[in-house]
């Protein structure tokens, strides 16, 4: 374009140079110069008309990529939830989600639901099978001022009557130094297998083991201090669920002018080597691909219990120690743990006298799965457990149980179909005046008849959380 220009003044130049051009034919000169002139102005507005709508097409795709960025940018913020402008959505494994614009509140709703399908065949009586909805909850969590203060309540329908129950409910504070202050009611740093949710177990429920010493949902206040490598967590509250204190002492109704406990102290350690992040020890999988690592935890109670009234008035303290081990091999898991505690029975109202005695409960599990497929686990748990009571009023009760069954991750935890199927080699029996480790509907066993040994319970179960 810039030639033609040129060409143009050449030869409009050259037109006004003085004899340049003969008189005769000077006037058929200027005629032939002016078509010229003419054509290469036609050539220029078609050239320039071209390069226009090629500069038009240019800046119109400019702003289309611009358009494009910023949504995709706008996308991002929102699904990772980290910018001020995302203040609704949901996030996999984590639920809906509302918060301020300035990012200073928010609210994570979610829940969870495992419908179970049961049979159980125990020796000398009838067969029983059937489904239970065996958790439905809800969960409502956050922060709020800043995120330094969070928050958590979590609620469970009773399988049987329906009605809610409230599980988790505490305040969590971060004074930040891996230094971190937790009050309301929550489970005591005791046993691992309990400390684990329920929405991420290696089989359908947790082992009977746990059910007899689990610690439950209690009252109090918990300092917790984490490093990279090493956490411990000290508890102290209205007291913990405890083979000793009673089938009528519920923690989760302990108030403070009701707990049965003078004092109560749970104390926790863990150290854990390799990869994994603390998250990874969250759950009972290791899945392909995932970070491999060891963690090693060790926890310790006292606890002095009693009635504070009535003629059988009794008093006692109660000590135990649990240790644990949970190894992650990228494809693979094991865990393990030991529990022992040693304490007497509280005596209840209208007891004989000496009907309660001294126990020294004790047990041990083993379990570990293994993918075969990117989807599908394999898995098998023996656990082990003894009551070593002295009182009156127990009859045979021995955990000696093997579990195997299978996990298909449709979409990881979110939705996830799990079958086992376990046989105890024992009689699951019970204490006539306290529970054992038979009569657990909730995890699929009855108590055993009198000499009837090998019951045995297959269960399938497809959890969703949401």
């Amino acid at each position: 374009m810039r030639s033609i220009r040129w060409a143009v003044a050449l030869s409009t130049g050259a037109l006004g140079h003085p004899g340049a051009l003969a008189a005769d034919d000077a006037a058929a000169q200027i005629e032939s110069l002016s078509r010229t002139v003419q054509v290469l102005q036609e050539r220029l507005a078609t050239l320039e008309a071209a390069q226009g709508e090629r500069w038009l097409s240019e800046e119109r795709a400019a702003q289309i990529r611009g358009v494009v960025h910023d949504l995709l940018a706008d996308a991002e913020r929102r699904s990772s939830f980290q910018s001020d402008g995302a203040t609704a959505g949901y996030q996999s494994g984590r639920g809906f989600f509302i918060a301020s614009a300035d990012g200073t509140f928010s609210l994570r709703m979610g829940g969870q639901i495992q419908a179970r399908y049961v049979v159980n065949d125990a020796g000398g009586q009838p067969t029983a099978y059937g489904f239970q909805m065996r958790r439905v909850k809800l969960r409502f969590e956050g922060h709020v001022v800043d995120r330094t203060w969070r928050y958590q309540v979590l609620g469970a329908f009773n399988r049987s009557s329906g009605a809610f129950q409230l599980e988790n409910a505490y305040i969590d504070k971060d004074f930040g130094e891996g230094i971190s202050l937790r009050v309301g009611q929550f489970k005591a740093p005791w046993l691992q297998e309990d400390l684990v949710s329920s929405r991420r177990q290696l089989a359908v429920e947790r082992s009977l083991l746990n059910a007899y010493f689990a610690q439950g949902f209690d009252r109090g206040i918990q300092l917790q201090y984490q490093t990279d490598d090493f956490r411990v967590r000290l508890w102290t509250g209205n007291g913990i669920a405890t083979p000793f204190r009673g089938a009528s002492q519920s923690p989760v109704t302990a108030n403070w002018n009701t707990s049965p406990t003078a004092y109560s102290f749970v104390g926790r350690g863990e150290v854990k080597f390799g990869e994994a992040g603390w998250s990874d020890f969250m759950d009972f999988n290791s899945f392909r691909g995932g970070k491999t690592g060891v963690m090693l935890g060790a926890s310790g109670l006292v606890q002095r219990y009693g009635q504070t009234s009535g003629a059988n008035a009794t008093a006692g303290v109660v000590t135990g120690v649990t240790g644990d081990v949970t190894v992650n091999f990228g494809g693979a898991s094991l865990f393990a743990y030991a529990v022992y505690e040693s304490g007497s029975e509280v005596q209840q109202s209208g007891e004989p006298i000496g009907t309660r005695g001294n126990a020294s409960p004790w047990g041990f599990l083993v379990q570990g799965g293994y993918f075969v497929a990117d989807e599908i686990e394999v898995f098998g748990r023996y656990e082990y457990g003894n009551l070593s009571q002295s009182a009156a009023g127990f009859t045979n009760n021995d955990l000696n149980l093997v579990t195997v069954g299978a996990n298909w991750f449709i979409r990881g935890n979110d939705l996830k179909f799990t079958v086992d199927w376990g046989i105890n080699l024992d009689s699951l029996g019970r204490s006539t005046y306290g529970a054992g480790f038979g009569n657990n509907d909730g995890a699929g066993y009855r108590t055993d008849r009198p000499g009837k040994e090998f019951q045995w319970s297959l269960r399938a179960q497809l959890q969703l959380l949401f």
